[in-house]
């Protein structure tokens, strides 16, 4: 029986497990330098709420995520989002301010609710609607998203919505961002019709939002996220799973490979899956793929921290409105945003009022902070933005040293020259929020298909070997 070595136990790795579990007759070995599976999907349970260490939901429209919960057979504990808990809005001058509705790419597709709204000044809301007559850019290849951005709309829409709005997802510098590997739907708006404005309208009437309790945009798990890879280490065999058991090289020997781990043993493997962040995957690979490693070396990543507070109700004496707040770099608050868990997911919030703050952003680390600066900081900005002065009954922080990989310019060259550096080992591939989405759907998707490559190389390679034998014969 052919075995496959996946290195790493996060989400990525673990779907790749399930994958070959429920698709072939090989067997994996999954090698995790902790002493625990699921990467950054964590969840804790105190009496009335769950609190998310790491990502508190999934993006529905990318169904990787769904299909595999039902799969697994935990497809009835999905919840979809709050109706009434959606909606955010952007902290600036000193206050809220409601996002405009018909947002789309963080770009407006309904006219009047974009200029009603006092985010922007009058200028900047006609400088963005110049968008309308600037015509296409001659320029060709990768570019930075906010540059991009501000020649169509405007520096004062790029600062105050669209960075805000990226930051909650990729934690990036907008001004260093690909345009192309984060929102080639934008470079494409830009090609096709001449404005993005006109472009995302356009868009927008043909893909309309999803409302209502049959199609919520975003779900997450009943008892938190850290119920998905849970469920898949269930549902595999015990052997398969292997925590603390860090790798530190692979390298090539007789038709397979050697997998040195940093205990000092060997395990011998047919294949190899490598869904390690690229940092890790690159000083694994020194040996193996030289030109996969220097192209992963040079993926930066951000690193984060995620603080949650818990309030009795009557000690949060505004009304809060919405799903939470999104902070731009410049509004003077530690945090980047802060999630009311208590109206986006009221079942997570049953004992109170429930917020989570997020900090960090690309080489703005918050982790040479104690824990208690941490937790002090964010609770001044919550006191700032939402008058909240109690002390709260619970409060946690979880840090995420180096938690999200940067898509700075030329990250599809960098991606396309790691995996270039591979092609002499069709039996090892890599996967994982590094390289093609750092959504939860899309490392999914990563694991899975990673999976699938390796077990179609396994079988080529099996049938050139019948084939020869039979020759020889």
């Amino acid at each position: 029986m052919s075995r496959v070595a996946i290195l790493g136990g996060g989400l990525a790795g673990l779907a790749a497990a399930w994958e070959i579990h429920r698709a072939s007759g090989a067997e994996a070995i999954v090698l995790e330098a902790s002493d625990a599976f699921g990467g950054k999907l964590r969840s804790e349970r105190p009496p009335g709420f769950v609190l998310e260490e790491g990502p508190d939901s999934f993006l529905v429209r990318k169904p990787a995520a769904v299909e595999i919960c039902r799969e697994l057979g935990i497809e009835d504990e999905l919840v979809g989002v709050n109706e009434t808990g959606q909606g955010s809005a952007i902290f600036s001058g000193g206050r809220l301010h409601p996002i405009p509705p018909g947002l789309m790419m963080g770009l407006p597709t309904e006219v009047w609710p974009f200029l009603r709204s006092g985010l922007l000044s009058g200028g900047a809301k006609l400088r963005a609607l110049g968008d309308l007559f600037l015509g296409r850019d001659a320029a060709a290849g990768d570019r930075p998203l906010g540059p991009f951005l501000a020649r169509r709309v405007g520096r004062e829409v790029v600062s105050r919505i669209v960075e805000p709005l990226l930051s909650g997802i990729y934690a990036g510098d907008v001004q260093a961002m690909s345009a192309e590997a984060t929102f080639p739907q934008l470079l494409e708006l830009e090609r096709r019709e001449g404005s993005l404005l006109r472009g995302a309208r356009r868009l927008r009437r043909r893909t309309p939002r999803p409302s209502g309790e049959r199609n919520p945009m975003f779900m997450t798990l009943r008892t938190g996220l850290g119920r998905l890879p849970d469920a898949i280490c269930r549902a595999l065999p015990a052997e398969w799973l292997q925590p603390n058991r860090e790798v530190r090289s692979v390298r090539a020997v007789d038709g397979g490979y050697r997998i040195a781990l940093s205990d000092g043993a060997e395990l011998s493997a047919d294949a190899v899956v490598v869904a390690l962040p690229a940092t890790a995957a690159a000083m694994s690979l020194q040996e193996l793929a030289p030109r996969t490693a220097l192209a992963l070396f040079s993926i930066p990543y951000a690193s984060l921290a995620v603080t949650a507070f818990a309030y009795s109700r009557h000690e949060v004496g505004r009304p809060l409105r919405g799903s939470g707040f999104l902070v731009p770099r410049d509004a003077g608050l530690h945090i980047t945003a802060c999630t009311y868990v208590v109206n986006k997911w009221p079942h997570e919030s049953e004992g109170g009022i429930l917020l989570r703050c997020y900090m960090g952003r690309a080489n703005e680390s918050p982790l040479g902070r104690s824990d208690e600066e941490i937790l002090t900081a964010a609770r001044e900005d919550l006191r700032r933005v939402l008058s909240i002065t109690a002390e709260p009954g619970l409060q946690r922080v979880f840090r995420w040293p180096e938690g999200m990989p940067q898509y700075t310019v030329g990250h599809l060259g960098r991606i396309a020259e790691a995996r270039a550096g591979l092609s002499e080992h069709p039996r090892v591939r890599l996967c994982g929020a590094a390289y093609d989405g750092v959504g939860i759907p899309d490392v999914i998707r990563q694991g899975r298909e990673a999976a699938q490559s390796v077990l179609a190389a396994l079988k080529s390679a099996e049938g050139a070997q019948r084939e020869a034998t039979t020759r020889k014969d």
